[in-house]
């Protein structure tokens, strides 16, 4: 659990608390200027021939996050893997 003001979320009211869960890999990566890039429906940072994928599943789980008040986020290292942060409001 981690209080509101550690929360990414432009807005947020501030006494508010969340859950916080965190999905590492030690996949691929991403530089971290496309940090926010890569939320937006069909924007891929690579070729579809180089990896699999449509580029819209990170923008589904950012709606579903919006939907319910919550956020995500992700930090990448090009080569060594990705962490995605998950916010979840702590009263839904």
């Amino acid at each position: 659990m981690v209080e509101g003001d550690s929360v990414p979320i432009p807005g947020l009211r501030k006494p508010q608390r969340f859950w916080k869960i965190s999905v590492a890999d030690n996949g691929i990566g991403f530089d971290p200027a496309y940090a926010e890039r890569i939320f937006v429906v069909f924007q891929r940072l690579h070729a579809a021939s180089e990896y699999q994928g449509t580029g819209i599943g990170l923008a589904i789980c950012r709606k579903i996050m919006q939907a319910h008040g919550g956020h995500i986020t992700a930090d990448g290292t090009p080569g060594k893997g990705s962490v995605f942060n998950i916010y979840l409001p702590l009263n839904l």
